[in-house]
Formats: structure tokens, C-alpha cells, sequence
């Protein structure tokens, strides 16, 4: 009879994965898609984690698409010889403006654009799709803007009974999705939608997501999206009441409601966008890293730049303690491309060495709060569905 550790290593050598039977105090090796946004790669315990299924939710305009672009940008930079792809449902995706925003190569992204395909015709093109040899990154956007086939097939004066038409392929599409993206080790990225679903009678705001549960069932690792806010300058709320006019960019805010690779515990995070070069990385990694203690603040214009690992203060090309004022930081890191590798490279092995210590909380007062609110109406809504039916 064989032992259990020469069948974990029987099982592992004929399934090709070191990670399918170990022992409980061996933490899995998981590979990571860093996308050099501190502001989501903190939150994540250092990056996507790759081979699974993430559900990117929120309220319409919050950013959804746009963090998935993200996404898309880092994944064809780590994996030059794959090819993502962004299946656009809701055909609404603004190509120029996303890669001019993020550096997304668009001549290495497929787009998909249905064109009359039901929701169910589109779920199997994404499964061949996913078996394609050079398939990266895939992005759904939106499972919300999936069609049923009984509504392509039906005219308006018919009640077909649409309740929940999607919610049952999505299960399992889901199902083998999982699988595939698990043995590939790619990533698939799907947004939905948080609707407002009105209020109670007391006031208080009720929120619903479409799709039934198998999204949320399946996705390893779910990010909810809050309002966006517009900036302008070193203001990140400055125009929110003019919904935008005058402001030179936007900030997306999200937080990891779930997280089966890791540790919830960090809350949420943000990206910025300027108009004019967009994502605005740079001054992002100061701000949390000023926050984090990461920056030494000399006084109240000057800071210092730390080597989190020895503690010692970096050097210059003359061999002088890199400091400045916080403009001068940032072109620095922009412009000096080796540092700025070094740098990264340095604050991601500190960000990740544990994913369970939380050096702070990115989100403020006001995003927490809208986004756990949105949280607790959905989850409200799952459990009275499952509640038991009485019978008379």
C-alpha cells in the first residue's frame, strides 16, 4: 500500500501540479500578474493572481472596463507571445481611449464585438476561444449585456418567462471556465453590473447584481467598484460636484470583497487617470507610499527615498541620497527607467512577502462605506433567495 506523500507525489507527476496535494502548512506557490498600479497590486497581495476567474462589479461608470484594461496592458507586457481578448457585450468599448490611458497594444488584443449572437452563443465562444494555444488575458464585458436566446427568438407582445434566462448558462460555463483557465493559467476577467434595486420603505438604499450566483460562486477573487471621483491636480476630489467639468483625470475605487489566493484584509485601493498621459501610476506609488511610511517625509516639501529591504537610503547617478520635492520624485522615477524597475521590483517582493499584513487603508471613510453598503444589499438579496420555500 502506498503512502499518502508517495500518492501526493504520484497525483502531482500525472496532473503536472505541484499545488494538488500538499501538505496544510505549505503555502501554494501562486504566479502573480503584476501591473505596477501599487494601488491594486497592494490589495491583491502583489498582483492578480493567475489561473482564475475575477468578477470586476460595480455601478455603471465606476470603472469597471477600465481597470480590466489595466489588467489587459500588464498581461501583454509579463506575456508578449499571447493574445488577449476583450469580448465587448455591451459594445461599448472606447479602443483609442483605453489604450491611450493604460498602454494597451491594440495590435495584439482581439476584439470581439457580437453582432445578433445570444448570450448563450457568445458563452461557447469564449470556451473556444479559451482553448486557442496563444490565448491571454480574456475580458467579458459585461455579463449584464448578455441576451438571452429566448429574447432574439421572441417579439415584445410575447412573455416568454425571461426571469433569470442567463443565470442558468452561466453555471455551467462557469463550471468549465474554471477548469480551463486553471490548466491554462491565464486569467478571465468578467464585469456585472450592482443595479439600484430602490429603497425600503424606512429609506434605505437596496442594491441587486444580475446573473444569478454562479459569477460570484466560481470567481476566485471579486473587486467591487465605488463612484469614481475627478481630480485636478493633487486634488483627488475636485470636481465630483460639477460631475467632471474642469478636471484633468479621474480616480477609480474598488475593494476585494473576496479573495480565496489570499487575505481580504486590505480593504481597497484606487487608480488614477490624467486626460492628457493617462494612468498616473507614478504619483499613486508616492501617495501610498508616503502613507505607508515607504517615503521618509524630511520636512513638509522634501522626502527621501528607502530601500524597504536594508533600510538604506537610495543613491543617485553623483552617489547623493535621492530626495526631493514630490514633483521632482516623480520625474525622476518616470524618466529613470532602471531605477524605476529596481524600485518596483523592490516595493512588490515588500507588498507581497505577506498578504495578510495590512500596512494601511487606501479607501476613505466615504468609498467604504458606499461600497460595503452595496455589499450588504447583495448579499441580503442572496440570502433570501436561498432561504427554504414553505409549503402549505
Amino acid at each position: 500500500m502506498a503512502t499518502l506523500a508517495e500518492l501526493a507525489k504520484k497525483f502531482n507527476k500525472e496532473y503536472k501540479d505541484n499545488n494538488l496535494m500538499i501538505l496544510s502548512d505549505i503555502k501554494p506557490n501562486y504566479t502573480r500578474l503584476v501591473t505596477n498600479a501599487l494601488g491594486l497590486d497592494y490589495i491583491l497581495g502583489g498582483g492578480l493572481v493567475e489561473g482564475r476567474c475575477f468578477e470586476f462589479s460595480g455601478l455603471y461608470h465606476s470603472g469597471k472596463t477600465g481597470a480590466a484594461c489595466v489588467c489587459l496592458a500588464a498581461y501583454q507586457r509579463k506575456y508578449p507571445n499571447q493574445t488577449c481578448v476583450f469580448v465587448d457585450a455591451e459594445h461599448s468599448l472606447d479602443l483609442k481611449f483605453w489604450a491611450k490611458m493604460t498602454g494597451l497594444d491594440l495590435s495584439k488584443l482581439w476584439y470581439v464585438n457580437p453582432n445578433g449572437q445570444s448570450g448563450q452563443q457568445i458563452l461557447d465562444m469564449i470556451l473556444e476561444i479559451q482553448g486557442a494555444d496563444d490565448t491571454g488575458m480574456i475580458v467579458l464585458d459585461s455579463l449584464a449585456a448578455l441576451i438571452p436566446e429566448v429574447v432574439l427568438e421572441n417579439d415584445l407582445t410575447k412573455d416568454a418567462g425571461l426571469r433569470a434566462t442567463m443565470a442558468k448558462p452561466l453555471y455551467p460555463f462557469y463550471a468549465k471556465m474554471t477548469e480551463m483557465v486553471a490548466q491554462k493559467n491565464n486569467i478571465f476577467i468578467a464585469t456585472n453590473q450592482v443595479r439600484d434595486g430602490g429603497k425600503t420603505f424606512t429609506g434605505i438604499q437596496l442594491y441587486k447584481e444580475p446573473c444569478g450566483l454562479a459569477p460570484s460562486f466560481y470567481s476566485s477573487i471579486i473587486i467591487r467598484f465605488g463612484t469614481r471621483k475627478f481630480t485636478l491636480g493633487d486634488d483627488m476630489d475636485a470636481c465630483g460636484a460639477k460631475n467632471g467639468e474642469g478636471a484633468d483625470g479621474f480616480r477609480l475605487q474598488f475593494k476585494q470583497t473576496k479573495n480565496k489566493c489570499g487575505s481580504c484584509s486590505r480593504g481597497g485601493g484606487f487608480l488614477t487617470f490624467r486626460y492628457a498621459t493617462g494612468l498616473d501610476w507614478v504619483n499613486d506609488l508616492l501617495e501610498i507610499a508616503l502613507g505607508f511610511g515607504f517615503i521618509d517625509r524630511l520636512n513638509n516639501v522634501t522626502y527621501q527615498l528607502i530601500d524597504q529591504e536594508t533600510g538604506e537610503v537610495y543613491l543617485d547617478e553623483n552617489g547623493e541620497p535621492l530626495k526631493g520635492k514630490k514633483n521632482d520624485l516623480i520625474e525622476y522615477i518616470k524618466t529613470n527607467i532602471p531605477f524605476q524597475n529596481k524600485y518596483l521590483a523592490m516595493l512588490n517582493r515588500v507588498i507581497s512577502a505577506d498578504d495578510s499584513k495590512s500596512y494601511g487603508e487606501l479607501l476613505d471613510e466615504r468609498a467604504n462605506a458606499e461600497i460595503n453598503a452595496q455589499q450588504v444589499a447583495i448579499d441580503n438579496v442572496i440570502a433570501d433567495t436561498q432561504k427554504p420555500q414553505e409549503t402549505n
